[in-house]
């Protein structure tokens, strides 16, 4: 093939921007009505930081965006939490404080000149459907997400047309101790099951959301945020080969292809009616499946895998469902690894997460999440993050390289713009432009500093990325 010639600027229209969740940044997590989310009652690690104060952005957002207006961002992606709208999700009437807040943080964005791109859930359902109904095992989630995807488009579409229903479905669905109950362990096999009940419901819910959105908004685009695993096979044994297709198969395209298709991937569906995992499906919602499709697809990318045949599971990994009967997820012997990524630093390897994923679907990409994690401090006030400035130059240089090629990649949101809760490391993994001073045990000022990736970021905005 011949080498394509890359753009020199990236076009007029891209959406340079950051992303954040709400329960990593806002803290406030009993305020003004709000109720306890999964995440607020999760157990946390001894002498880490909950998510009671994080980043304080609940009440210093807009002092954030004005360190955003500063950046030059274009847009932002942050996510409403359902337990701000309503505290237990079935509540009979939305909580009024909770509207308040987001709508006024949309309006500081449309003050500033940056686009807002709302994520409908991330990570944090509401407790009390945990208890009441097993989360996304009980069909009763989806009426009370399709009645709260309601409530949030007609308090916020007139002024936001960027949408993320879910993101990365995946990463709920196959937490089954989550599913069903804490202190609850079965096999891989026994909770399959439920794992894939789960994942239709959330599609059901999101097709719901599609639906709607569409409805109430019709200059409005929504799409799902998904975690891509690009999977290359240890070697070019044809069983090393098979098992990196079934493992990107389940990683990647299970969620997605229900999104866009409305079905599971034919090989997989084939193996979950063989192990009996298969889920309950009506012909009604089988309808609803197909009928509601997204109109982009956002991408979460931060490193590729390898996989070989099946064998002895890593006792290192820290996602079980990284080693199945079908494929295990080893180290990258020529890519290089480092300390926070799971699996390895890979920008080509973004490259050709783009271009599997446009061949698939024919549906427009948005970077929703891309970034890099280090332990920092600062030194005589100043974060020099020179790893991270080479991540995102890299990556970066990747889509451009891709919408070169025909691609159509509307946006970039690296994770994240300030540094934010991580769900199981506290503060001691940070992906930020702007560093808070949050010590674990929820100590420090909370200080806003910018890092040097901050005036990187702000100099290829405002070049367009001439350089990159």
């Amino acid at each position: 093939m011949v080498k394509i010639e890359t753009i020199q600027t990236f076009p007029d229209d891209f959406l340079w921007g950051a992303s954040t969740s709400a329960f990593q940044v806002e803290g406030a997590n009993t305020e003004d009505g709000k109720g306890l989310s999964t995440q607020d009652v999760r157990p946390v690690p001894a002498g880490l930081s909950d998510a009671s104060i994080a980043a304080d952005h609940y009440h210093r957002y807009k002092e954030d965006i004005a360190l955003m207006k500063e950046a030059g961002l274009k847009s932002y992606r942050f996510s409403i939490a359902w337990t701000r709208i309503y505290p237990n999700g079935d509540d009979e009437q939305p909580n009024p404080k909770g509207i308040q807040f987001y709508s006024d943080l949309i309006d500081e964005l449309i003050k500033n000149d940056i686009t807002p791109i709302a994520t409908l859930w991330h990570f944090d359902l509401p407790n009390h459907l945990e208890e009441a109904y097993h989360g996304w095992l009980g069909k009763e989630t989806i009426h009370h997400f399709e009645r709260y995807a309601r409530t949030v488009f007609e308090a916020y579409g007139d002024r936001v047309k960027y949408w993320i229903s879910i993101n990365e479905q995946m990463m709920m669905v196959m937490n089954t101790e989550m599913l069903l109950g804490k202190g609850k362990k079965i096999s891989y096999k026994e909770g399959l099951k439920y794992n894939m009940q789960a994942c239709v419901n959330m599609s059901l819910a999101e097709k719901k959301a599609f639906q709607l959105c569409h409805e109430i908004i019709p200059d409005a685009k929504i799409g799902p945020s998904s975690a891509y695993q690009l999977c290359y096979p240890l070697t070019c044994d044809a069983m090393d080969v098979q098992a990196a297709m079934d493992a990107e198969e389940f990683l990647s395209y299970l969620v997605l292809d229900l999104s866009v298709r409305g079905e599971f991937p034919a090989t997989l569906k084939a193996y979950l009616k063989q192990e009996q995992a298969y889920p309950v499906i009506s012909e009604e919602e089988q309808k609803l499946l197909k009928k509601e499709r997204p109109d982009f697809i956002g991408v979460n990318y931060y490193a590729s895998l390898t996989v070989r045949k099946p064998g002895d599971p890593d006792p290192k990994a820290d996602l079980f469902f990284f080693n199945t009967e079908n494929y295990t997820i080893v180290n990258n012997p020529i890519i290089k690894t480092t300390t926070w990524l799971r699996g390895s630093y890979d920008p080509l390897g973004f490259k050709l997460a783009l271009r599997k994923l446009y061949d698939r679907y024919q549906l427009p990409l948005m970077i929703t999440e891309n970034g890099y994690p280090q332990t920092e401090e600062p030194v005589n006030g100043i974060i020099n993050d020179t790893e991270r400035i080479t991540y995102l130059k890299d990556h970066l240089h990747a889509i451009k390289e891709t919408i070169s090629e025909g691609i159509p990649v509307i946006g970039y949101h690296l994770w994240s713009f300030i540094d934010l809760l991580s769900g199981s490391q506290g503060y001691k993994k940070r992906y930020g432009l702007v560093y808070i001073d949050h010590q674990e045990g929820n100590k420090g000022t909370l200080q806003r500093i910018k890092k040097q990736s901050f005036y990187w970021y702000q100099k290829q905005i405002k070049e367009k990325g001439r350089e990159i």
